[in-house]
């Protein structure tokens, strides 16, 4: 048994684990954090439970870490309790991901208690509940046993908000402890505890397997902690040998942002670390935050991290086997064919949507930054873009890589910002040049050039395509992602299907013609 307690003027709590089983554990913390935009600080209760599973300990310790780090790195923008929902929301997808690649995992519940002011929030998925002692009155909000953390895409969250009074009590814990536990024996320990007797609340109920936390309710709403100054260093310089975050840096990579793209290990594991160009802001925060909330095949996949964060930079998962950039792979594959070109943009185009779910338009596309390995998948390092969520518009002019029309001029954008981008970049990978419609320094006059004039060999009706979703006014262009996709893939589907049979070689009718003879033969020596 294991307890731990928090003193302060306003308020008392106390959290604690008991013994564990094999294949069952429970892990619970509580911290003081700063409030965000002036509101008083907040204490942050949190509680896993997680059974079948044999590291099971293990897992919830650093998950736990991984709960605080992230709470902490969330965008300063965001309140307590959205910042509390995304961190909930990033661990249950990291999760569902893992589970559905095979991973054994524990079944994972967890409870979270989140203090401010005079107001209380409880955060339930799973099986964890929550006891409210106040003024002789025992209040239970039950745990649920089905949709744990990582077993639905989806988080199924329950969030209760509750206003505190002086003097009254919760008690959180996962709900087979609470099933257990002498209700009678709390209530009473409730009536009679001094601020320094929190811990004799929790003894009776961790002599069983689990983990409980306790808090005596004061006013919280004159308690106020600094907020944390990021003065986040930018790794301006690096070098093979050196640490980093907990990473053993080993070597640059020939890919990826110039200087700032370097392997790593930890324990045996390869990442890649992204150093950041300028010190943490909010616009790096909401930008790691996309990254976090929107996964698919094509974007990178951030490894959690059990501390906070002390560079500016992010350690992504990096890719199996040989990695190239675009542009690499296009210097090695100078004339791809059309077919060669669509598995690549495939991906891309599947990351530019999930990137425009969460509010990013106008990407900038650099081939530099665009990953493939020789297995065909595909990773878009997303840096610079004119639209992220929750901080102004960007200024992005780089005058070498493609951009819409628009989005140079300041305009007003959309989804078809993005769709000319793609578009430009396709160009790019079957002709070997920029349209010059897509580039700054291009002619206000400047047409689609055609590829079939300048002998590529393309399927019907690709030009026309390319052309449309090149056309310097978005109205012209698709009207979304899926049909600038359907359009290219269309004359290969047809090219497929009307490609005409190949006819029989010949010693297939040799072959043939030595069966019939033995047949002919075999029915004669019947008839015979």
């Amino acid at each position: 048994m294991t307890i731990h307690c928090l003193d302060h003027s306003a308020l008392q709590a106390a959290v604690g684990h008991g013994p564990d089983l094999p294949e069952q554990a429970a892990r619970i913390e509580a911290r003081w954090l700063p409030g965000r935009g002036g509101r008083p600080a907040v204490l942050l209760l949190a509680l896993l439970w997680g059974r079948r599973c044999p590291e099971v300990v293990r897992f919830l310790e650093r998950s736990l870490a991984a709960l605080f780090a992230d709470y902490q790195a969330t965008p300063q923008a965001w309140s307590e309790t959205q910042a509390l929902r995304q961190v909930l929301a990033a661990l249950n997808q990291q999760l569902f991901g893992q589970r559905g690649s095979g991973a054994l995992l524990p079944e994972v519940s967890a409870g979270v208690l989140l203090l401010q002011g005079d107001e209380a929030t409880f955060m339930q998925v799973g099986d964890c509940g929550l006891l409210r002692w106040r003024e002789g009155v025992l209040q239970s909000l039950n745990g649920r046993e089905s949709a744990p953390l990582g077993v639905q895409a989806e988080l199924g969250l329950i969030q209760h908000s509750l206003p505190l009074s002086p003097g009254e009590f919760l008690l959180l814990a996962p709900q087979p402890l609470l099933a257990v536990a002498d209700l009678e024996l709390f209530s009473a320990g409730c009536r009679a505890a001094t601020p320094a007797g929190l811990s004799a609340l929790l003894q009776p109920l961790l002599v069983a397997p689990g983990a409980a936390g306790v808090m005596r309710a004061g006013s919280l709403a004159s308690v106020q902690l600094p907020a944390p100054v990021e003065t986040l260093p930018v790794l301006a310089t690096l070098a093979a040998g050196e640490h980093v975050e907990g990473w053993a840096v080993q070597a640059p990579a020939d890919f990826g942002p110039s200087g700032r793209f370097w392997w790593a290990e930890q324990e045996g594991e390869q990442a890649w670390l992204w150093l950041a160009d300028r010190p943490v802001d909010e616009l790096f925060r909401q930008r790691e935050w996309v990254l976090r909330r929107a996964p698919c095949p094509g974007l990178p996949l951030l490894r959690p991290r059990a501390e906070p964060r002390r560079h500016a930079l992010q350690v992504l998962r990096p890719l199996p086997g040989r990695v190239l950039s675009l542009a690499q792979w296009r210097r090695e594959n100078p004339r791809p064919s059309a077919a060669q070109a669509l598995a690549l943009l495939r991906p891309l185009l599947t990351a530019v949507r999930a990137l425009q779910r969460r509010g990013v338009l106008g990407l900038v596309l650099d081939p530099q930054l665009i990953l493939l390995n020789e297995q065909g998948q595909v990773c878009l390092l997303p840096e610079q873009a004119a639209c992220w969520p929750g901080v102004p518009r960007q200024n992005v002019t780089p005058a070498q890589l493609p951009l819409a029309p628009e989005v140079r001029a300041g305009q007003p954008l959309d989804g078809r910002c993005d769709q000319f981008s793609l578009a430009s970049l396709c160009y790019w990978l079957l002709g070997g040049e920029w349209p010059a419609l897509a580039l700054g320094d291009g002619s206000q006059q400047a047409r689609y050039d055609p590829l079939a004039s300048a002998g590529r060999q393309l399927p019907n009706g690709w030009d026309g395509v390319l052309a449309r979703a090149l056309a310097p006014q978005a109205r012209a262009r698709f009207d979304a992602l899926s049909e600038f996709q359907q359009a290219l893939e269309r004359p290969l589907s047809d090219a497929a299907r009307l490609k005409p049979q190949a006819w029989p070689q010949p010693w297939r009718f040799a072959l043939l013609g030595a069966l019939m003879a033995q047949l002919l033969l075999a029915l004669l020596v019947t008839l015979i």
